[in-house]
């Protein structure tokens, strides 16, 4: 793998969402400032929030002055438009790479490190990872996202939560051009895949780490968290029944301006002979094999159920 040198001089910004955060928000904090050969600064973008953390972030910044947070007193209502806000509103032009952090997480101290090392060792403009989900009993567990990534898998899933997201600023840049030509992305609630899909759809290259570098808390009030068990499969078939699945891939490809594609056109319009059509091509839809056969028969299942498109204009 090719190692950045000098790698103390690249600039690296990292924007943190945060809400509600006064449980963990400092340790995590930690973890980011004290990272091995990376100097970071970090942008907060605080939801109007109920507890101390904004006081918390107030006292920190004064001692930790690579801390910066945007101007407080908005309310998002979500970690995505959250996001968006901090892409828009981070100086980010000024920084050669940019991380995305959640509140709650604790990073592994060559978190950063790797993921440029990774980002340069090929013609990569972004970059995920493996994580390992943890519970406060000290149940850990590794979680893979690597598997191998496939012709139309942005379309219907993430590559690893956002929290494992760097990229370059050569693909941040483009990503912050089209949140301004679209400001309205309320009807899409994961940020994390809909910067995935913008980047493999321009074509820049993406890469999954095989490694983890991360530590993902997992809560009773985490927005997302790991989907795991027996009870996350049955929000995935609840999931399917509802067509909410489907209709955030919708979204996303009608957001992203791709209705025209060609692959996209067979099954757009997702009345029963398109879903069809769609389940015929789940190995091209999905990155893990049994994922792809999980998709093939939900297909056939939108098929019986739905009557008609599912749409949400």
């Amino acid at each position: 793998m090719a190692i950045v040198e000098n790698v103390m001089d690249l600039k690296v910004a990292v924007l943190l969402a945060a809400y509600n955060g006064e449980k963990w928000i400092e340790e995590q904090l930690m973890t980011i400032l004290n990272q091995s050969d990376v100097n970071p600064d970090i942008y907060i973008g605080l939801d109007l929030s109920t507890d101390e953390t904004v006081e918390i972030i107030a006292r920190l910044s004064e001692r930790y002055p690579q801390i910066r947070v945007l101007p407080y007193g908005l309310k998002f209502g979500g970690a995505a438009p959250n996001f968006y806000h901090l892409l828009l509103n981070a100086p980010i032009e000024y920084y050669d790479y940019i991380a995305l952090a959640d509140q709650d997480d604790l990073w592994l101290a060559n978190k950063l490190k790797r993921a440029i090392d990774v980002l340069n060792a090929g013609d990569n403009y972004g970059y995920s990872s493996n994580f390992t989900a943890f519970w406060e009993n000290g149940t850990r567990k590794t979680v893979r996202k690597d598997y191998p990534q496939c012709e139309y898998d942005y379309f219907f899933e993430s590559p690893g939560p956002g929290c494992t997201f760097v990229f370059k600023k050569e693909l941040a840049l483009p990503i912050k051009e089209y949140l301004i030509s679209f400001p309205d992305l309320s009807g899409l609630d994961w940020h994390d895949w809909l910067i995935y899909a913008f980047a493999r759809a321009k074509q820049y290259k993406w890469i999954i780490d095989n490694k983890s570098y991360i530590l993902y808390r997992q809560h009773i009030n985490n927005q997302l968290g790991v989907n795991l068990g027996f009870f996350a499969f049955a929000k995935r078939i609840k999931s399917i029944i509802s067509g909410y699945g489907l209709n955030q891939s919708l979204r996303l490809i009608r957001y992203l301006r791709l209705t025209e594609n060609a692959f996209i056109a067979t099954w757009y319009r997702n009345d029963k002979i398109n879903y069809l059509v769609l389940a015929f091509n789940a190995i091209k839809c999905r990155r893990r094999m049994r994922d792809k056969i999980f998709f093939f028969f939900a297909c056939v299942l939108m098929a019986i159920l739905q009557p008609q498109s599912i749409l949400d204009e």
